[in-house]
């Protein structure tokens, strides 16, 4: 039968579960080069689109992959986010966020995600010409 020192075993068992705090991360931060190529796949999907009326008319901000509407004298303003993106080896997953945000009341209206881009861009365009047509 072994016999077991509470003292030695308490002591082992707390340097165990110490928690050794650092700013440099242990594992490998991905996000930088995910930023990258988050940032040259809006920049290419927008550039389809950059002949459309509706959006020369939009503030565009390709740092953080953006599109954004809303005039001065407009309460709403709308906006397109490219929130996730990932490119595997066999398909492109993104993951589009639409906000409707109202400058009176401070809320937002709307909210709604999409996973194909030429979907949300078409959706984008579309609540801003009935914006400009009401």
């Amino acid at each position: 039968m072994a016999k077991i020192y509470h003292k030695e075993f308490k002591q082992k068992l707390d340097e165990k579960n110490k928690i050794d705090w650092t700013n440099e991360p242990r594992h490998e931060n991905k996000y930088k080069t995910n930023l990258e190529a988050k940032r040259k796949y809006f920049k290419n999907i927008l550039h389809q689109f950059l002949d459309d009326n509706m959006i020369k008319r939009c503030d565009r901000s390709y740092d953080i992959c953006a599109l954004k509407f809303g005039p001065k004298n407009f309460i709403l303003e709308v906006t397109l986010i490219l929130q996730e993106f990932s490119d595997d080896e066999d398909e492109t997953l993104t993951t589009w966020e639409y906000l409707l945000y109202n400058k009176k009341s401070e809320t937002y209206d709307d909210s709604k995600f999409f996973s194909d881009s030429h979907k949300a861009l078409l959706y984008f365009i579309d609540k801003i010409k009935d914006m400009v047509d009401n």
